[in-house]
């Protein structure tokens, strides 16, 4: 058992301790260790790709800088975050619930070759307004904003990772800000 998050390390996801917490919790409980990326260079970016090189968005994105920790994101079910720091050994090849061979690699997107080296200038949380309403009265809408994002602004691009509902989602697209969409500094 790990001191540090009080669970078991999962051997099958190469020694990972996930902490998952809805993610206002989880943001504002790792709001000093994410500011402390700020300034270090983003140097690598891990995902779990399954044969013939596709992104298995289920596990998590592994992010190393120059100097200091690696960080750990992974979104599940709907604002589940887990957000923790040097438990991954990418070394170690990854299992799952699936039957297919998994394994990390490095930017296996080429979209992300771009923004490999760049220094963090910001790191933002991302939010968008999430409506419902009664099919039997149209225009009876409820919203409320919740938290779906880890905006990393660099001086060589965009890192957004996201909850793409149910598994992680990522982009080098800058968010957008407007009347459904917004962000704040952690």
């Amino acid at each position: 058992m790990c001191k540090r998050y009080g669970v078991k390390p999962d051997p099958e996801i190469s020694g990972w301790l996930p902490d998952f917490a809805a993610a206002d919790a989880q943001l504002e409980r790792a709001a000093v260790a994410l500011r402390g990326v700020v300034g270090r260079r983003l140097t690598e970016i891990w995902t779990v790709v399954v044969e013939g090189g596709e992104w298995f968005g289920d596990l998590p994105v592994v992010l190393r800088f120059d100097s200091g920790p690696q960080l750990e994101i992974c979104w599940e079910k709907f604002d589940d975050l887990s957000i923790t720091w040097d438990t991954i050994d990418v070394g170690i090849v990854p299992q799952a619930w699936v039957t297919w061979p998994l394994q990390w690699q490095r930017a296996a997107d080429p979209n992300l070759w771009p923004i490999l080296g760049g220094r963090v200038a910001k790191i933002n949380a991302t939010s968008f307004l999430f409506e419902t309403g009664s099919l039997s009265v149209p225009n009876n809408k409820r919203g409320r904003w919740l938290t779906g994002g880890v905006w990393l602004a660099t001086d060589r691009g965009d890192l957004h990772v996201f909850n793409a509902l149910d598994e992680n989602g990522m982009t080098t697209q800058r968010p957008v800000r407007d009347t459904t969409h917004n962000w704040r500094a952690i």
